[in-house]
């Protein structure tokens, strides 16, 4: 199950740890082909994930659901990543029901620092558009209240639930997240797609460090320029001096890293198809 679990407990004693239907995709020749195709329907998965709904009230509530980074589902209640479980426990106390969204254990993955192909991204958008699913179907949800958020591989998961081109091959063209909230995502490496075609009803606050070396912000504002163009909402915010991990509590540190950005780009074009530098 979900690792962090036990100490989810500590912090919303009456959430609950359920399962989602989702599906698994692989990373070559291209992730998006194979949800375009329908194959993605030959590996079925069950995902974990913990909700927790306001102590008061019946609903139908707002959800913000939390998508984790390449650390897996335990830095939800790592002690240097407060940043998660407090800003999750202020929108409890608020009214809104929150949700931990786990890509990785089902998968039998902990992490993917070293390998980010042992969970693609395209599995964990699948994931989230599983979950909405889920909640838009759950009598305590209000289904045009649901956001989601992250940050770095995170930041993907809750900027790419904003295309339309995955989101209508995996689930019913009514259904969308009326906001979302990526922190430092990867633009220029993770497969996102030459020509956005955005949902007009998402609204997208994405905010970037702009002292971030590992996943450069860039690659971001080019890709919201492209996003707005195409008719989405979108704002990307970029803060001078903010480093990757802006929402850690401890101080900036150098770290080994892959560094993305001295290889060619990888975008996916409308076909499907990975572009051609890449390639």
């Amino acid at each position: 199950g979900i690792p962090a679990e036990p100490l989810f407990r500590s912090y919303f004693k009456n959430g609950e740890l359920i399962k989602i239907s989702s599906y698994t995709v692989p990373g070559w020749p291209n992730q998006y082909k194979s949800i375009e195709d329908g194959s993605y329907k030959n590996s079925p998965i069950k995902v974990d994930a913990f909700i927790a709904f306001p102590k008061k009230g019946e609903g139908p509530f707002p959800v913000v659901m939390f998508a984790h980074a390449s650390g897996g589902a335990e830095l939800f209640t790592d002690e240097w990543f407060m940043f998660n479980r407090q800003a999750a426990k202020s929108l409890w106390k608020k009214g809104i029901a929150v949700m931990f969204l786990d890509n990785f254990s089902a998968r039998g993955v902990k992490d993917t620092y070293r390998d980010q192909s042992t969970v693609t991204l395209f599995s964990a958008y699948i994931d989230s558009f599983m979950a909405l699913e889920f909640l838009a179907n759950h009598p305590k949800v209000n289904k045009k209240k649901i956001g989601i958020t992250g940050y770095s591989r995170g930041g993907n998961n809750s900027l790419m639930i904003q295309e339309k081109k995955i989101r209508d091959a995996l689930v019913d063209k009514s259904l969308y997240f009326a906001a979302a909230q990526p922190r430092s995502p990867e633009c220029y490496a993770a497969a996102m797609f030459e020509n956005p075609t955005p949902i007009p009803e998402t609204k997208v606050w994405l905010v970037h460090g702009g002292a971030d070396d590992y996943t450069l912000p860039g690659p971001c504002v080019e890709y919201g320029k492209k996003v707005k163009a195409n008719g989405g909402d979108i704002k990307i915010d970029v803060r001078e001096g903010w480093y990757h991990t802006f929402t850690g509590n401890y101080p900036v540190e150098k770290s080994p890293a892959l560094i993305f950005h001295r290889c060619p780009p990888v975008y996916s074009k409308d076909n499907g198809q990975w572009g051609d530098e890449i390639i």
